[in-house]
């Protein structure tokens, strides 16, 4: 028998999926990459918030106000998208803003970590929506996940101590998937799937590239 979550539990755990919503994991990566310590510190200050406008706009303010047309297009019933089905389309309109944003920093002079981080962005986008059209795996997940995966291999390729950052995403992941299983949005699997697919993809684009 599942055991009945109490008002407080779902505000809370509620209150943890907005703060740590996946549209929002990209742009507070970035901001860890340009507070890391390392030589990417020193990139322009305009190019570094030329690259913030278009991450953030792109993966983030973008997707949010096209849900308001799903709604209204009675595509979605709300934003949570609990069913499997109704997020395949909102899926399809990240991935393209994701393009949009890639397209514009592609041909920018960057940290050859950086493109490896933003390619990973989109292929993270691409992943969730061919998974989406059969399986509901947890976007959450992927998204604390790819932080993860991304300060392990700057750490690693550049010699540079990141372990503070990656134990408190580590802890915000702990604490995100339990906020979603408590809310009953994911299974165990599509939880630990998540994490691992986000870190595992992330790594790899970010460290090979």
């Amino acid at each position: 028998m599942t055991e009945e979550i109490t008002k407080a539990e779902k505000i809370s755990a509620t209150i943890i999926s907005y703060i740590f919503h996946p549209l929002l994991m990209p742009t507070i990566g970035l901001y860890l990459f340009f507070n890391s310590g390392t030589y990417i510190e020193t990139m322009n200050s305009d190019a570094k918030n030329f690259i913030y406008i278009v991450i953030g706009s792109c993966t983030c303010i973008l997707p949010l106000l096209s849900l308001p047309l799903f709604i209204y297009r009675r595509l979605i019933k709300n934003i949570e998208m609990d069913n499997r089905s109704e997020r395949i389309m909102p899926a399809v309109f990240t991935l393209v803003f994701y393009f949009l944003g890639y397209y514009m920093l592609n041909k920018l002079p960057m940290p050859t970590v950086i493109i490896g981080y933003i390619t990973s962005i989109v292929a993270m986008a691409s992943f969730a929506l061919l998974i989406t059209i059969w399986w509901k795996i947890s976007y959450h997940m992927m998204g604390i996940g790819g932080i993860i995966g991304a300060l392990m291999a700057l750490s690693i390729r550049l010699d540079v101590n990141l372990q503070f950052f990656i134990i408190a995403c580590i802890i915000v992941a702990g604490l995100v998937s339990a906020a979603r299983l408590r809310l009953n949005a994911h299974t165990p699997l599509q939880v630990l799937a998540g994490l691992f697919l986000g870190i595992s993809v992330v790594f790899g684009f970010v460290f090979f590239s």
